[in-house]
């Protein structure tokens, strides 16, 4: 039996953009250059007439300068079209043609050229040798839409249809496959809101038991809604107001509380963010760092048995950030989150190692996924090791860095306000709009500009645990009742 199978390549529509692109970018640029610059030289030196050598040149640059016009407006067409026949050539051309049809290719590489752009010699060659297949006018297709046919679960053509690329919920993927995972961004890039959308699911999910610890080592207060509902476990520390063993024996403690804790048969969930931070301060204390790593690899290598999961979240991929070695990295599944804002900052990630060389994508590639999000953001998903852009995600904790401004989503009403008057947490709406109301009405008053002296001299709470407790309370009753006046003034 033979095994010979022409049409056996099938390939995703982004798969195929890749390939476009790949295409268009050797163009011979560099060389044509190189040639006119030799070139010149040579032509100066043998008439004794260097304008002659600077025309050549000049030439040389004028085309190649042409070349590398028709290929940024080609990307045009591969990114926001979705157009790729024009492009390609050889075997790709030719798989390109048995997936999709010949009315396709063609319907492809006629618009290209109704609209200006440049096909590849083979693309002009074959609709050359087609019939009249198609209307002389093509209409232009709507952005980011592709024409590859959508496979079934066995590989095979259930049917051709023009279709827009739809991201899958990679938040609740994550966390239904509930696997070791590594979350990667450089600030600002959304892995908060990833995460929380993931914990989010997760507690949805009424048929597993999930128990959520989270350490955070930076206690951002405006992040303090993400927690809410969706950790039951929350350690909160800003490791940059205190020193490194302080920090040390504060880890110690939120990691001795979660070995403690027994998940019968369920599972227990360690988020573990900052771990960049975590692994720069603990290197200041003799023996904290080999600890750490020690704790982390034990997790993430055997954790599986005793229903340990690790979701680790970082701003790098480098495994002296992260606080175990290459050989226990590989164990993660790789979540990578690039803005299209800083994509000159995230040249580190996408180096490293964790993502396939087969999935490496160029800074043009990224772009135009950053393009079709609706958030500006392109995310590489190890679980399904593809590259998407990225969806707009509930944003949880009610504040936008991107404007560094609250918004009014997803905000609820705080259960209550710590004080010295009120110990005890009310579940009662009416009783909580009392209590937002009174609190509300201090803040306005006071000639206090920090909130932490307005809670020592007004609530006159002295004790330090109930103190976060009341910060937590101010910031999410402000935030409730839409006060950025207040939120203003003590610079929350």
């Amino acid at each position: 039996m033979s095994a010979f199978n022409p049409h056996s390549r099938k390939l995703t529509s982004q798969e195929w953009e890749i390939i476009a692109c790949e295409s268009i970018e050797d163009n011979n640029c560099q060389y044509l250059i190189i040639a006119g610059i030799i070139g010149g030289l040579i032509a100066a030196s043998a008439t004794a007439f260097p304008p002659t050598g600077f025309l050549i040149a000049a030439w040389s640059f004028h085309t190649a300068w042409t070349r590398t016009q028709k290929s940024n407006r080609n990307e045009i067409a591969i990114n926001n079209y979705g157009c790729v026949a024009h492009v390609l050539s050889g075997d790709n051309l030719r798989d390109f043609r048995n997936q999709v049809g010949d009315t396709e290719a063609i319907r492809q590489i006629k618009w290209a050229m109704e609209n200006g752009y440049t096909a590849s010699n083979d693309a002009l060659d074959f609709l050359e040798t087609q019939p009249a297949l198609l209307p002389d006018k093509i209409q232009t297709p709507s952005p980011v839409q592709s024409a590859v046919p959508i496979l079934n679960s066995e590989n095979k053509e259930t049917q051709l249809v023009t279709f827009e690329q739809e991201t899958p919920d990679l938040p609740s993927d994550l966390a239904s496959s509930l696997k070791n995972s590594l979350i990667v961004g450089i600030p600002g890039s959304g892995k908060g809101i990833f995460v929380t959308n993931a914990l989010e699911h997760l507690k949805q999910d009424k048929q597993r038991q999930v128990t959520v610890f989270y350490i955070d080592p930076k206690n951002d207060p405006n992040e303090t809604s993400y927690f809410s509902g969706r950790v039951d476990y929350l350690f909160r520390q800003d490791l940059m107001t205190c020193d490194a063993v302080e920090a040390y024996n504060w880890l110690q403690n939120c990691i001795q509380k979660f070995d403690e804790f027994n998940a019968g048969l369920g599972y227990k969930l360690l988020v573990f963010d900052e771990l960049n931070l975590v692994t720069k301060t603990l290197k200041r204390v003799e023996g904290a760092l080999g600890w750490l790593e020690g704790k982390l690899t034990g997790y993430s290598s055997s954790g599986s048995s005793r229903g340990i999961v690790l979701w680790g979240i970082s701003q790098n991929a480098h495994t002296k950030g992260l606080g175990f070695d290459g050989g226990t990295r590989s164990i993660f599944i790789p979540v990578f989150i690039i803005s299209a804002d800083n994509i000159s900052a995230s040249e580190g990630i996408l180096r490293a190692t964790m993502i396939p060389s087969d999935r490496k994508l160029s800074t043009t590639q990224i772009q135009s996924l950053c393009h079709k999000s609706p958030v500006g953001r392109a995310i590489f998903y190890g679980g399904l090791n593809e590259w998407f852009p990225m969806p707009k995600l509930t944003n949880y904790s009610g504040f936008d860095r991107d404007n560094r401004r609250f918004i009014n989503e997803q905000l609820t009403i705080p259960q209550d306000v710590n004080t010295s008057e009120i110990n005890q947490k009310s579940r009662q709406n009416t009783q909580v709009l009392s209590h937002s109301e009174r609190i509300i009405q201090m803040l306005t008053a006071t000639s206090e500009s920090s909130l932490l002296e307005f809670i020592n001299k007004e609530l006159k709470v002295t004790n330090h645990h109930q103190k976060e407790q009341v910060v937590v309370g101010i910031i999410e009753v402000l935030q409730s009742q839409g006060r950025f006046d207040l939120i203003a003034k003590f610079g929350l």
